[in-house]
């Protein structure tokens, strides 16, 4: 009796303990081993000084035992009651079929359950028992059919319209005694009470995934049917929710500046799934999967990989930072404010792809990362987090790469997955294939392979310089240690074994041996010298491609060396090269990898491609305005910087359309004629010449390059005559020292002057001279405004400044106020305006949401005003004027490549012209796609000959794609611009039966009472297209319109018509053969007449 019941104390202790501490458990116990038992029960209890947290030292895998208890005979040693399920489902549901495996040592009773919880209860979904005979050696199998609750089973529908989640969804089987049996069946607890035993975690579908309910053998009287389909609406649908959030899709560029992509996560729509997240704030849980591939590691300090953070910049839970060592910094913030880091021991590789699964369950976090050649070796660490932990990643940003005073590391990042309240292990996160962007990178291949090329180069070089140093000595007087130097060289070559750099440089190397050879002698043998021979060759490569384009098939090789000795125009020019196919074969992918290359240096160009292909979803990028704001926003922040360098090669960005004969006619260049005019006119003291050849040789205006010290000699003119806005610019360049000494006290006098008479860009930078060196920020805001009341936007940008910051006087700091001044000063053309816009625009203020597509917009407007950019513009437009058609083409292909709009149009035009059958070249389709692409930017941009085209597209069906109500939408937007053509054409296509929907009438302005006659809308639309300024409208409109007059007439007067006209003609008829016969009577007369006179 003592041994019975030290066995049941014994029992109940283990039992209590692997419930509260373990998962993965396997007891033996026998009723005739006591001491057995209480040394088990021992281990047990010093196993669980190791377990924290509840947590399991292996934790089990879904479908997998989750207990298992068995009962062994003493004698034999074998196992005398068991049952456990055959081959256990990771997922159970109705009707599903489970294989029982039991042994029964005596007569019992064996059962099933399974088991569930609600949000609010414990459920039990299926239970069924037999009872056991005494079983011999070999197991029995049982299959067992489920079968659950309407309820659970299926979806809801209109019997059953409320559902519920189920979580920690168990199968449990057991065997008991059947004295024991009433009991547990009355009180519920069979699985409790058995000895022998063994459960099962499973998943369970949630409500809208399950099942749809089928009734069978009912016929539906057809106004049941009627009823049962019309309340079929009613029935609650699941909405779409997140869990698993790609966060980046496409491989992302980071530069080792503060950019960085912004995500925002949003409260779950589901009652039930958002209560359940509520409750999680103080438990938090997820798991990130990132890809990365590192170049180097952090410079200094932190580089930002992941961070959250609120609208304050105040960092929120978790933050994962790269250190200059290799190690990842991992910080957590606590509700208190107190923040807890760490720092893991293991050191990143660098140039190879890479993955870390970050863990956070309550208070402990696991990093996880996985690399090599195959990603198979792993390298796993944790912390446990004192104290509590706090998370609602619905607050707040989160970042991946850099932010505000945060650089991002310096490579790539490939993926990245973020799985809300999920904790995923990283054997259940599969691995990419080969097809994802990333791995088509081949960005260690291309490493790889033009390391190798560098090596070439770096000893050829040697070689040549080697030479030079050998010819100079000999054509030196040489001294005493001159002739030793000499020997040495002289020894030294001759042990030298012949090597196949000695000897001719293979055909595809030739340019670049040449430049080689040219290159000047220096000790510097760091990557900026192979820089600067990538930038030669890239020079000598661009003058052949100037002097015959049609080369530039036959040098993309040599381009490709240039891109590979780190020149960033030349990777540009592949990658444009490339992607449109143009006398080479299309690579997209490979082209992508060109301009991410570049975009690692910074160059503008590739930026903006990069961003413009994500704000459009082209070339198998996704869509994403987020990466794209990240790549627009650096090109808009090193505007203004770039466009006050004042390179002479630089031109001010000027959108000039290839069917603008007017803005074309303007354009000159400091041989052309319109240029010495001006001069001309500026050197007879006219004041507007001067002040117009000054600001064009000043910014690089009309194929004019920048001048700075021409254009401070004509600035002084206009000082002398004591104009006020002449006198603001010299002050301006004085104060810099552009062009001129630098002297502040003096150029600030000028501007002074300028300011007494109320030229309000004077007050505005007197404003700004108070506020950023006096601190006088009461000064300050007197000046802008009164410059911002004189309509400077400079002014009102400097406000919005000082109300951002709290700096305005007597006043709290008012970001919604800050905004409002910004947008005034950014329509302006305010640059520095549009950047900090596009910023409030994308963190958002206290009174406005977050708005990215408006960010986008802005930034990428600033964008464009980047001086690369004219550059190209420029260059393409000289191209034009003197002829070359086809070279015009490549340099409009690489600003279409960056987004730019006129680049676009003008190469859409271009190839529609197809002058000498150039279109031909370009593998990629040019025409069509390069207008539609011109479509997609705001109204005020497109000119209306890209709309006109687009509407012909889908009008007449061009490649099949026949689309009226399109038409019409272009045809209008191209109507709406004024452009009488596309009046007539939506007139024309109206008339021909299109259906027109209303809102197109709306947005032109046409009023109810005509949209309702057909004859009243065509008379507006005509007579609104033959008033049009453009005269070439008015001969047709005007025929257009008396047309429908005149058979508008007709069809309200068709009898009267008729009877009109048949009497008209009844009586010309009559008096026809009246006149006809009097004529004949006559003639007969005459010659009877004229016989009786002979």
């Amino acid at each position: 009796m003592t041994d019975i019941k030290l066995y049941n104390y014994v029992r109940l202790k283990i039992f209590l303990n692997l419930k509260r501490k373990t998962r993965v458990c396997f007891v033996t116990i026998n009723r005739s081993i006591a001491q057995m038992a209480v040394s088990v029960l021992v281990v047990v209890q010093f196993l669980s000084l190791f377990l924290s947290n509840g947590k399991c030292l292996q934790l089990n895998e879904e479908g997998k035992t989750e207990t298992l208890s068995v009962v062994v005979d003493s004698k034999t040693h074998k196992q005398a009651d068991i049952i456990q399920i055959i081959e256990p489902p990771k997922s159970v549901q109705d009707s599903q079929k489970l294989k029982i495996s039991y042994h029964c040592s005596n007569d019992k009773v064996l059962g099933i359950e399974i088991i569930a919880n609600t949000a609010t209860h414990k459920i039990r979904l299926f239970h069924k028992a037999w009872k056991c005979k005494k079983t011999k050696e070999i197991n029995r199998v049982l299959t067992v059919k489920t079968h659950f609750p309407y309820r659970y089973a299926y979806q809801p529908d209109i019997f059953q319209g409320n559902y519920e989640f189920l979580s920690d969804t168990k199968i449990r089987v057991w065997i008991l005694d059947e004295w024991q049996w009433k009991t547990a069946k009355r009180n519920l607890d069979a699985f409790m009470r058995a000895f022998v035993k063994a459960s099962y975690l499973v998943e369970y579908s949630p409500p809208f995934s399950r099942p749809k309910r089928k009734f069978k053998d009912v016929c539906v009287p057809w106004n049941a049917q009627l009823l049962l389909d019309r309340f079929l609406k009613l029935i609650p649908t699941c909405p779409l929710e997140k869990d698993t959030v790609e966060i980046i899709k496409f491989p992302a560029v980071m530069n080792g500046l503060p950019y960085g992509i912004v995500r925002t996560f949003q409260p779950y729509r589901d009652s039930d799934l958002e209560k359940r997240r509520l409750v999680m704030l103080q438990r938090p849980s997820f798991t990130l999967s990132v890809w990365l591939y590192v170049l180097e590691y952090c410079r200094d300090g932190l580089c930002g990989i992941i961070t959250r953070m609120d609208k304050t910049s105040r960092y929120l839970t978790p933050l994962i930072f790269l250190t200059k060592d290799g190690s990842f910094h991992i910080q957590i913030t606590q509700p208190h404010g107190q923040d807890i880091a760490a720092i893991t021991n293991f050191k990143v590789p660098l140039h190879q792809w890479f993955r870390f699964v970050f863990t956070l369950e309550n208070q402990m976090w696991k990093i996880t990362f996985h690399h090599g050649p195959s990603f198979n070796k792993t390298f796993q660490t944790s912390f446990h987090i004192p104290g509590a932990v706090y998370m609602n990643d619905t607050d707040g940003l989160m970042v991946i790469g850099g932010t505000e005073g945060m650089p991002a590391f310096r490579g790539y990042i490939g993926q990245a997955t973020y799985y809300r309240h999920q904790i995923k292990q990283p054997n259940q996160i599969p691995f990419p294939g080969s097809q994802h962007p990333m791995f088509e990178l081949q960005l260690s291949r291309r490493e790889d392979k033009c390391l190798s090329f560098l090596q070439w180069t770096k000893e050829r070089l040697r070689i040549y310089k080697l030479r030079r140093q050998r010819d100079e000595y000999r054509r030196s007087s040489f001294q005493y240690f001159a002739n030793i130097r000499q020997r040495t060289l002289n020894q030294i070559s001759k042990n030298e074994s012949c090597s196949y750099l000695d000897g001719p440089a293979p055909k595809s190397y030739r340019i670049l041996d040449k430049v080689l050879r040219r290159f000047p002698l220096s000790p510097d043998k760091s990557d900026l010298s192979l820089k600067l021979i990538g930038s030669r060759l890239y020079n000598v490569l661009k003058k052949k491609i100037d002097s015959d384009v049609k080369r530039t098939g036959r040098l993309l090789p040599v381009l490709k060396q240039s891109a590979c000795l780190g020149d960033n125009d030349a990777m540009f020019l592949v990658a444009v090269i490339l992607n449109n196919g143009f006398l080479v074969k299309a690579d997209e992918m490979q082209a992508l990898a060109y301009l991410m290359m570049a975009a690692l240096d910074n160059h503008r160009l590739s930026f903006l491609a990069i961003g413009n292909k994500h704000k459009n979803g082209l070339d198998t990028l996704p869509l994403d305005l987020e990466q794209a704001y990240m790549y627009f926003k650096y090109v808009a922040d090193t505007t203004r910087e770039d466009r006050e360098k004042h390179k002479e090669t630089d031109v001010l960005t000027e959108s000039i359309r290839l069917t603008d004969d007017a803005n074309l006619r303007e354009q000159t260049d400091e041989n052309g004629d319109v240029f010495h005019w001006w001069i001309h006119q500026a050197k007879k003291g006219v004041f507007t010449a001067q002040q117009h050849v000054a600001r064009m040789m000043f910014w690089g205006t009309q194929g004019i390059k920048r001048n700075v010290q021409a254009a401070v000699e004509y600035y002084k003119m206009g000082v002398e005559s004591k104009d006020p806005a002449a006198m603001y610019d010299y002050g301006v360049l004085m104060m810099r020292g552009q062009g001129v000494k630098k002297n502040v006290s003096e150029g600030l006098s000028h501007i002074r002057k300028s300011a007494e008479q109320k030229n309000p860009e004077a007050l505005n930078a007197l404003g700004w001279y108070a506020m950023n060196f006096g601190k006088n920020f009461t000064q300050a805001a007197e000046y802008f405004e009164e410059a911002y009341r004189h309509g400077n936007p400079d002014a009102a940008f400097h406000l919005g400044i000082l109300h951002l910051h709290g700096n305005y006087p007597n006043k709290t700091a008012d970001p919604d106020l800050a905004l409002q001044y910004f947008s005034y000063a950014a329509v302006r053309n305010q640059f520095d305006a549009g950047i900090s816009l596009a910023y409030l625009h994308h963190k958002g203020t206290p009174r406005s949401t977050r708005n990215i597509e408006m960010a986008v917009e802005w930034v990428r407007f600033i964008a464009e005003k980047n001086p690369h950019i004219g550059l190209v513009l420029r260059s393409g437009l000289h191209s034009y004027r003197h002829g070359d058609h086809f070279l015009a083409m490549l340099y409009y292909m690489m600003a279409a490549e960056a987004g730019i709009e006129v680049g676009t149009f003008n190469l859409a035009w271009l190839c529609e012209e197809n002058k000498d059958g150039i279109s031909s070249f370009i593998e990629k389709d040019c025409q069509w796609r390069n207008y539609n692409l011109s479509t997609r930017r705001e109204n005020h941009f497109v000119d209306s000959y890209a709309f006109l085209k687009m509407g012909d597209y889908y009008w007449y069906g061009c490649e099949g794609q026949r689309d009226v109500d399109k038409a019409a939408e272009f045809y209008t937007l191209a109507a709406s611009k004024g452009d009488p053509h596309g009046i007539f054409n939506l007139a024309y296509i109206f008339e021909e039966g299109a259906k027109i929907l209303p809102h197109i009438w709306q947005k032109l302005g046409i009023p109810n009472y005509q949209q309702s006659s057909k004859f009243e809308i065509l008379h507006h639309l005509y007579s609104r297209c033959r008033d049009s300024p453009k005269t070439e409208a008015y001969v047709p409109c005007t025929v257009s319109l008396y047309r429908i007059i005149l058979r508008k007439s007709w069809q309200e007067n068709e009898m009267m018509i008729k009877i009109t006209s048949f009497v008209v003609v009844l009586f010309s008829t009559i008096g026809s053969i009246y006149f006809l016969v009097f004529y004949l009577r006559n003639h007969v007369n005459y010659h009877v007449n004229y016989a009786d006179v002979l």
